[in-house]
C-alpha cells in the first residue's frame, strides 16, 4: 500500500441532532456505553496502518480534545505515529453542507503536504462501522482513479459512506482550481464541476450505523444490544480504541433487574433497566425502570421513576415518581444537568 494520510473531519454539525447536545464537538457524542464517535474513524484508520492523521477541529472542541489528548489510547503520539489537531474554519454556528468543506482542506495544506503521501483517506465522524481501509486503498490504487468513494447496499440502493480516499496531487489541484468557491464542499465540486472526473466506487458489506437525528442516536445505541451488529462494530481482530476512564466495576443490588442492556463500569443498579444503554457513574434507585432508554455518565433515576425511549445527556437527576416516555421516532431528551 502506497503512503497514504489520514484526515478526519469534526468540524459540522447536523440539524437532526439537538442543539443543547452538540454544545460540545459531534466527534465526541457518547456512544455505546463508553466509545465516544471519534474513537470509530481513528481506530479504523490506525488498525489500517495509517500512522499519520489530522483532525480538524470544530469551533467547540474543549471535549474532544480532552478525550484523544495526545492520541496514546489509539496508538499516536510517537516518533513513527503522529495525530494532529488542526485548525477548522469558522462558518458560524451550524453547517448544513458537505462535511468535506474545501476551505478546511486549504486551510490545513501544511498537513497535507507533511511528508509527500501519495493518498489521503477522508472520513467524518457520525457513521459508525469497522472497516479496514486498506483494500479500499488497494483498489483506488489498481483503478488508477482520482478518487474513490465508498458505499453500502441499502434497500437495493448504492448509499454514500463520509469516506473517500483521493490522490494527493489531484486534491491539491482541486483546492487550487476552486479556491474562490472554498464554501463548497468536495463532493458538491466533484459532482456539479466536474462531471468528467475519474472516480472509483467501493463496496462496503459491512455494520454500518448512521446518526443524523436524535431517533438515529437512540436505535443505533440499543442496535449494539443485538448480538450481530454488536459483532460486527467490535470485531476481535480490529479492536475499537477509546480513552479508558478507570471506574470500579458497577455494583448489582439483589432488588436489580437487568435484562439485553449494555451497562458501564462504576454504576450502582438497584431498580430494572431492560433493552438500555447506561454509561459510566450511573445510579438506577429501587423501583426505578427504564426501557429502551439511554443515559450517559453521572445520571441518576430516582425511586419508582419510569422511562421508556428516554435520552438523557450527563448529569440528569429524574425525580421521584416522573414518569417520562418518548417513541422510538421522537424519544424524549432531556439536557445536560436537567432535572426531570
Amino acid at each position: 500500500m502506497k503512503k497514504t494520510i489520514g484526515i478526519i473531519t469534526a468540524n459540522y454539525t447536523l440539524e437532526g441532532i439537538d442543539e443543547s447536545m452538540q454544545d460540545r464537538a459531534l466527534a465526541a457524542m457518547p456512544f455505546g456505553g463508553r466509545y465516544r464517535l471519534i474513537d470509530f474513524p481513528l481506530s479504523n484508520m490506525k488498525n489500517s496502518g495509517i500512522n499519520s492523521v489530522g483532525i480538524i477541529m470544530p469551533f467547540n472542541n474543549r471535549s474532544l480534545i480532552d478525550h484523544v489528548g495526545t492520541g496514546k489510547a489509539w496508538g499516536f503520539g510517537r516518533k513513527t505515529n503522529s495525530l494532529f489537531m488542526l485548525p477548522g474554519s469558522v462558518y458560524g454556528k451550524r453547517n448544513n453542507t458537505d462535511k468535506f468543506l474545501l476551505r478546511d482542506i486549504i486551510m490545513n495544506f501544511r498537513f497535507i503536504d507533511y511528508d509527500n503521501a501519495d493518498y489521503v483517506i477522508l472520513s467524518g465522524t457520525n457513521q459508525v462501522y469497522t472497516m479496514d481501509y486498506a483494500p479500499m486503498i488497494a483498489q483506488h490504487e489498481k483503478e488508477g482513479v482520482d478518487m474513490t468513494i465508498a458505499y453500502i447496499k441499502k434497500n437495493g440502493e448504492d448509499v454514500p459512506l463520509d469516506l473517500v480516499v483521493m490522490n494527493r496531487t489531484f486534491l491539491i489541484d482541486l483546492a487550487s482550481w476552486f479556491s474562490n468557491l472554498d464554501f463548497l464542499g468536495l463532493r458538491t465540486i466533484i459532482y456539479d464541476q466536474l462531471g468528467d472526473a475519474d472516480i472509483g466506487r467501493y463496496e462496503f458489506d459491512g455494520e454500518v450505523i448512521n446518526i443524523t437525528s436524535m431517533s438515529d442516536y437512540l436505535s443505533g445505541n440499543l442496535a449494539l444490544l443485538n448480538a450481530e451488529t454488536h459483532q460486527a462494530i467490535f470485531r476481535p481482530d480490529r479492536q475499537v480504541y477509546t480513552n479508558v476512564q478507570d471506574r470500579p466495576p458497577t455494583f448489582y443490588t439483589s432488588s436489580a433487574k437487568v435484562r439485553n442492556s449494555i451497562v458501564a463500569a462504576g454504576c450502582i443498579i438497584e431498580g430494572e433497566v431492560e433493552n438500555s444503554v447506561i454509561f459510566r457513574s450511573s445510579n438506577i434507585h429501587k423501583g426505578a425502570v427504564v426501557k429502551n432508554s439511554v443515559l450517559m455518565q453521572h445520571c441518576n433515576v430516582a425511586e419508582g421513576a419510569y422511562l421508556n425511549n428516554f435520552i438523557s445527556d450527563k448529569r440528569v437527576h429524574v425525580m421521584e415518581k416522573a414518569h417520562i416516555e418518548g417513541t422510538p421516532e421522537s424519544p424524549y431528551f432531556a439536557k445536560k444537568g436537567q432535572i426531570v
